[in-house]
């Protein structure tokens, strides 16, 4: 029988008449409609919950588990964002924190957070597809769904699309957004944050109107070819410019500077001669107590870089500079750059000399080598206009001629919401999000040796923390109610008045201290200064800074001021800085002996002070915090009692303790303390 009668027979036997077809069509629609409760009960996350139940059936607390286990699909519903979140279907012990020694996914409970996983549900903070119940759809990218869970390692990403200040838990998201700011990238791409404040740099990148006063072309042209080469610690990126081109753009620059300022009226000051090693090593001293290492970096014999990164690194500086600038800059810095961080040191010309022969012995060869240039041409000069313009290099530094470029680079205020379709993916990169961010910022020229955007040098560690950040910036975090989000502070714009706000800004005051909101933080924060210092000892120590932190390399400078001029500042800080929490001046009243030695015992044995501080050098190790040795002539009584009382309310963020402290054992310890006195006198 052939294949065609098979079928006619079957047809005939199925379909034959009116009541074998309704009969057989029936029994089909039968078996579908059981496939669909039948493929429900084998869905996987119902055997996760199943699972779950065996899972702490033989637990101690087995019972208040189970009784707070609900089954079937578990849902919770953001309609203020847009979220449905169903992630506790299968993460069902996720608020269970007695399933701490559980290790196994989906079981695992969460690790201690301040929100409510009810409030808040998951995918604000982990991404993913919340309304999903399939691990593959509510992790991964499918064909209608681009926003995967985020990898363990970009986490805090999450934190940042509600919380725009910086967070004690997410160092590397907080690392991300400095890093933004500190290697230029917001001057290059516009970067806007939910609260609609647009980032801006704090790399603080020299003006180019006056280069040739500074340095020459051919170390300018080497700087061009390989900023990383004269200084490991450049923010500058490599632009990977061909000889020639850095050959015209250092014509270009060289062509375009003016002078800063007449050099009329001004002594001139001889260095110290490189060769002269006595007067190279009493330079280096000069260096040494003006601390310039707190903001400056210099590579020491062995090759270390030791120092701070304030300020630009100097172990070549004298490759770089000309005698005569580096005289004026150091002379008087705000002359050249009046909003330079770098303070006035009023040196004398003998120190000014010394620095300059210190420095000026830090020469590398190597780095310019035989390069030299003949007279440059004016095709050349203007060649390298078109490269400078070409580049956007006045997105960072100011250029004569040249007008800072608006939107040079693509806007990123919403690249944690990119979609993949939209990116182009270089060759062995993953088709993820965060690994195209890395790869951009890793090796961006592998996305097409045309692109303009330049090479870093940077470690693993920053690669990620600024991807971090950037995945953060996300639609989402645009669309967040206001409810939702924690702000970041706006930069204060405070300016001290007066005389004394001349000589502040004079000293760069606020390139190391905070006052009122505005400032670094590599010195103490100043607001309440007034209600914590004597006045006396403030002007002695604005004249002559002497060790408050003996472990401490960091320390202020001298700055050379004039009697008058600590007592202008002395005043100003004594009256504007003050707190209004407690009267300065309320108390000044001598305490007795024996308030006195009942501080003495309190602040060794039941509050073990001296494992910070020190008082009797001879017997206290403490390192940590300032020395405590002459703190009756420094400090105030009023300003004492309250800091053992809380000083986190005085100085937030403070490494002192809260202790909690009764008025008894404060106003002990206040006396025993302002009992530290020296013998000496100090004048006013």
């Amino acid at each position: 029988m052939s294949v065609r009668r098979r079928l006619a027979a079957v047809r005939q036997f199925l379909f034959g008449d009116s009541a074998r077809a309704f009969g057989v069509l029936s029994l089909v629609l039968l078996l579908l409609v059981a496939i669909v409760p039948a493929k429900d009960y084998f869905r996987p996350w119902r055997g996760y919950q199943k699972q779950y139940l065996r899972l702490i059936r033989g637990r101690n607390d087995a019972t208040s588990l189970t009784r707070r286990f609900q089954g079937g699909i578990q849902q919770i519903w953001l309609p203020e964002v847009g979220v449905v979140d169903r992630c506790t279907t299968c993460h069902a012990g996720l608020r269970e924190a007695s399933l701490g020694d559980v290790k196994a996914q989906p079981f695992r409970p969460h690790p201690p957070i301040p929100h409510k996983p009810n409030e808040f549900g998951c995918v604000l903070c982990h991404a993913g597809q919340g309304a999903a119940t399939t691990v593959q759809e509510a992790h991964s990218s499918t064909e209608s769904w681009e926003a995967p869970i985020l990898p363990a390692g970009y986490l805090e990403a999450g934190c940042g699309q509600c919380h725009l200040d910086r967070l004690t838990g997410t160092p590397r998201l907080n690392e991300g957004r400095d890093a933004l700011a500190r290697y230029g990238c917001v001057r290059c791409h516009t970067i806007k944050t939910p609260d609609g404040i647009t980032l801006t740099g704090t790399d603080d990148p020299p003006s180019l109107a006056h280069i040739a006063d500074k340095t020459s072309r051919e170390w300018i042209a080497a700087w061009l070819k390989n900023p990383q080469a004269y200084a490991g610690s450049a923010t500058m990126p490599n632009f990977q410019f061909k000889d020639e081109e850095t050959r015209d753009i250092s014509a270009f620059l060289i062509a375009q500077s003016t002078p800063y300022r007449s050099a009329a009226g001004q002594e001139p000051i001889p260095a110290a001669k490189p060769d002269d090693a006595a007067a190279v090593q009493e330079g280096s001293s000069v260096y040494g107590e003006a601390f310039c290492s707190s903001c400056h970096a210099m590579q020491n014999a062995a090759g270390n870089l030791v120092g701070g990164n304030l300020g630009p690194e100097l172990t070549r500086a004298g490759s770089k500079v000309r005698t005569e600038w580096l005289a004026a800059w150091l002379r008087n810095p705000k002359e050249y750059d009046p909003d330079t961080k770098m303070p006035h040191y009023r040196l004398d010309g003998k120190q000014i000399g010394l620095l300059m022969g210190f420095l000026g012995a830090k020469t590398d060869s190597d780095f310019v080598g035989n390069l030299h240039f003949d007279a440059a041409t004016k095709t050349g000069i203007e060649h390298g206009k078109a490269l400078v313009i070409e580049r956007g290099c006045a997105a960072c530094h100011e250029i004569n001629g040249v007008k800072k470029p608006d939107n040079f680079a693509p806007e990123l205020t919403l690249v944690g919401s990119r979609p993949l379709a939209k990116i182009v993916f270089a060759p062995d990169v993953e088709h993820t999000l965060p690994d195209y961010i890395a790869a951009k910022i890793r090796n961006p020229r592998s996305f097409g040796s045309a692109l303009k955007m330049p090479q870093y040098t940077l470690a693993p560690s920053p690669v990620t923390a600024l991807t971090t950040a950037l995945l953060a910036q996300t639609e989402r975090a645009q669309r967040l109610p206001a409810s939702l989000r924690i702000p970041a502070r706006k930069p204060s714009d405070y300016r001290p008045a007066g005389t004394a706000g001349q000589l502040m800004n004079d000293m760069s005051c606020f390139s190391c201290h905070s006052i009122n909101g505005r400032g670094g933080d590599m010195a103490p924060e100043l607001t309440w200064e007034g209600s914590s210092v004597q006045r006396a000892w403030l002007v002695s120590f604005l004249q002559n800074p002497n060790t408050l932190r003996p472990a401490l390399i960091r320390r202020m400078p001298k700055f050379n001021v004039t009697a008058a001029e600590a007592n202008t500042l002395a005043d100003y800080i004594m009256t504007v800085y003050q707190t209004p929490a407690f009267d300065r001046d309320g108390d000044t009243a001598a305490a007795a002996r024996e308030q006195v030695e009942r501080g003495r015992g309190l602040f060794y044995s039941k509050y073990a002070c001296q494992s910070c501080h020190i008082v009797d050098p001879a017997k206290d190790k403490g390192y940590v915090g300032p020395t405590l040795t002459q703190v009756g002539m420094r400090l105030n009584a009023a300003w004492i009692f309250h800091w053992l009382k809380n000083a986190q309310s005085l100085r937030p963020g403070s490494l002192e303790p809260v202790w909690n402290m009764n008025d008894s054992d404060a106003g002990a310890i206040t006396a025993f303390l302002m009992a530290q006195r020296s013998a000496a006198v100090v004048k006013k």
